[in-house]
């Protein structure tokens, strides 16, 4: 009798304990995940007084031209669509956590240009900080940028595309 009651207190506890240890060691893990989470959710996003614009990795070309081609001897980061509504970047201002604004001339002056076509804007009166810099085919770039232009107010633009080309 001592015997069963005895069971009977400890099969449970016993069962607890062996669930409890099952449920936690599949709740989360020390090792890392092996497949690639994507970097961001487009390669170029930026609100105009507050409308969202995104465009896709698929019709995003980035490309680097290396110091030697301008007299800024910097790097250039070359990054556009021609999907509606287009976007034109350049910059040389290219290292990581460097900040620039507008240059109407980026071969000669280092600074950025940005040309909104749908906006009909051109990029005096924003600042672009690289997030990350990149230097090969493959590499991801993040740019952040914001600023008034014309009047009107644009936030939270990002790039954050794949280099396709270094020249």
């Amino acid at each position: 009798m001592k015997t069963l009651k005895l069971l009977k207190t400890v099969i449970p506890v016993i069962l607890l304990f062996t669930a409890t240890l099952f449920i936690g060691s599949s709740c989360g893990s020390d090792e890392t995940r092996n497949d690639e989470e994507p970097a961001c959710n487009f390669a170029i996003s930026y609100k105009v007084e507050g409308v969202l614009t995104t465009h896709i990795e698929d019709v995003v070309t980035a490309e680097i031209w290396s110091p030697e081609n301008y007299t800024v001897n910097k790097k250039v980061y070359d990054i556009w669509t021609e999907e509606a509504p287009t976007f034109n970047f350049h910059t040389s201002m290219s290292l990581q956590d460097e900040v620039s604004v507008h240059t109407s001339n980026w071969q000669t002056n280092l600074g950025s240009t940005l040309l909104l076509n749908a906006v009909g804007l051109e990029s005096n009166g924003l600042t672009f900080k690289i997030l990350q810099e990149a230097s090969a085919v493959g590499d991801l770039v993040k740019i952040s940028f914001s600023g008034t232009v014309g009047g009107k107010e644009i936030t939270d633009g990002l790039i954050c595309t794949y280099i396709d080309i270094v020249h």
